[in-house]
């Protein structure tokens, strides 16, 4: 945790919450975000790999603050179980501080519950809190998005930590195990399901320095058709959906399971994990897009914003 403090967090001997200093904003809003990975925890003491879960936890929330337009700035987690693995909890921690430090972001505090009359052995959950901070006019509300904006989707890694439940039941149902490495995967099952929820706060950073960003979304649970439409300002989307290669696990899901595609989009990213618009002008995604790849992001146009009222992905 110490490795990730910079001069900002303020030294409080007692404990009891974690200080952060605010300077250098004329008109400062804090952006606050709180998750849990869900069932992607089954996953993890199936195979009995923590780490990831805590790097999980802290790039899924940086990203929601992110989204926002704040940038994300100390952060909190949270492990609880019916008995503490004081190896496991570490890991999870380390994994944590870990995420922190490559993010920026300083990890100030935590808690450790132990509650056997609610968690069963060998149970556990992980939760995360984000706060972040920005000056009130780099706010990001999507009111700006007009009609012709591009939208820019971010590759994702896999699943994130968004459709385990329905990622899961498709293994169950098969009788397929975490230790079988399918065709077309270079992993196990088990090791592409714990592939940790990819970070995006450098990439997003430095495109704003170089283009104006009239929105942005994090896809998460409920895909593109459920996240999208939160950044456009009640405006819609046309998405191209070849416009991007999918993880090999989404296709696996799919097919093992006889997943539905609407149901496919509605639960899964399938491979976008972030999604900013930017004007439609001529030059500007082409602008956004090298300034993407510049951070070592495959970023690609995706599709464009269209009149439909209320909101709504249309995929062509």
């Amino acid at each position: 945790m110490e490795a990730t403090h910079g001069p900002r967090v303020v030294s409080y001997p007692n404990g009891f919450a974690g200080l952060y200093a605010l300077s250098s904003y004329a008109e400062p809003v804090l952006a606050s975000s709180i998750d849990g990975v869900g069932t992607k925890v089954l996953v993890a003491k199936a195979l009995g790999r923590y780490a990831s879960i805590g790097e999980d936890i802290v790039n899924h929330c940086a990203n929601d603050v992110l989204a926002t337009g704040a940038r994300p700035l100390l952060f909190l987690d949270y492990v609880a179980s019916g008995k503490l693995d004081p190896e496991s909890v570490a890991e999870v921690v380390r994994g944590a501080a870990e995420a922190c430090g490559a993010l920026g972001i300083a990890l100030v505090g935590g808690e450790t519950a132990e509650m056997p009359g609610l968690y069963g052995e060998g149970d556990f959950d992980v939760v995360g809190a984000c706060v972040g901070a920005c000056e009130r006019a780099e706010v990001v509300t999507g009111e700006r998005v007009r009609v012709g904006d591009a939208v820019i989707g971010l590759p994702s890694t896999g699943l994130h930590t968004n459709g385990y439940t329905l990622a899961r039941k498709v293994l169950e149902d098969a009788n397929v195990s975490y230790s079988e490495t399918p065709e077309g995967f270079d992993r196990t099952v088990g090791e592409a399901y714990l592939v940790p929820h990819q970070a995006y706060v450098s990439e997003i950073l430095a495109l704003r320095d170089a283009v104006e960003v009239r929105g942005m979304a994090h896809i998460t649970g409920g895909g593109l058709p459920g996240n999208l439409p939160r950044a456009l300002g009640g405006l819609g989307a046309r998405i191209d959906a070849s416009a991007w290669e999918e993880p090999p696990v989404f296709g696996f899901i799919r097919s093992l399971g006889g997943v539905a595609e609407k149901e496919m989009r509605q639960v899964f990213n399938l491979g976008v994990g972030f999604c900013v618009v930017v004007p439609g002008e001529a030059g500007e995604a082409e602008k956004a897009l090298a300034v993407l790849r510049e951070a070592g992001c495959d970023a690609r146009c995706i599709g464009e914003v269209v009149a439909e009222p209320g909101g709504g992905v249309e995929f062509v």
